[in-house]
């Protein structure tokens, strides 16, 4: 963050015998370069320099297409692991009491509770790549993180952004 400082001089005098001062007050703006937290090709920059902005203004989006894909994809794979989850679970609670009725193996018990742990742990990595995806996907939405004046606007429709090497895509200077 770099910060661009704003001086102004005020001069108070004060005229008491021979006593005179004089005040300087300096304040500072912080200027922000902002970007995108994930990957991606700008689609719009909705603001230009000069314009006032809100906090939680939306600044720029990026192209969703190949994000919302990816996040489509993990939502398919949570609803299968979930489905292959509950049927395993479902068999292996089965021949938990088929085994209890001597009417099963302890090999099928314990092949039943292998793939039942497994679905398990399939379903809490569809879980968490859901999550992934549907956190990358809001984050698609570049937002102004506090009310401010739009400084500079070095981002274009069709800007690749690498979220390893943050690119600034608009700057602004907040009070």
């Amino acid at each position: 963050m770099t910060y661009q400082t704003i001086s102004r001089t005020i001069a108070a005098y004060i005229v008491a015998g021979l006593l005179s001062a004089t005040v300087s007050v300096s304040a500072t703006a912080a200027e922000q370069g902002l970007s995108f937290a994930v990957s991606g090709v700008v689609a719009e920059v909705k603001v230009k320099p000069g314009d006032a902005v809100a906090k939680g203004a939306v600044l720029a989006v990026l192209d969703t297409t190949k994000i919302a894909a990816r996040k489509r994809a993990a939502d398919a794979r949570l609803a299968t692991a979930k489905v292959v989850h509950d049927l395993a679970k479902l068999r292996f609670s089965q021949l938990q009491e088929l085994y209890d009725a001597l009417s099963a193996s302890a090999e099928q018990v314990d092949k039943a509770k292998i793939t039942f742990v497994n679905a398990r742990a399939d379903l809490a990595d569809a879980k968490a790549k859901a999550a992934v995806c549907a956190w990358n996907l809001g984050r698609a939405t570049l937002k102004a993180p506090t009310a401010g004046t739009v400084s500079k606007v070095p981002g274009y429709a069709g800007q690749v952004i690498t979220k390893d090497i943050p690119q600034p895509v608009v700057v602004i200077n907040a009070p």
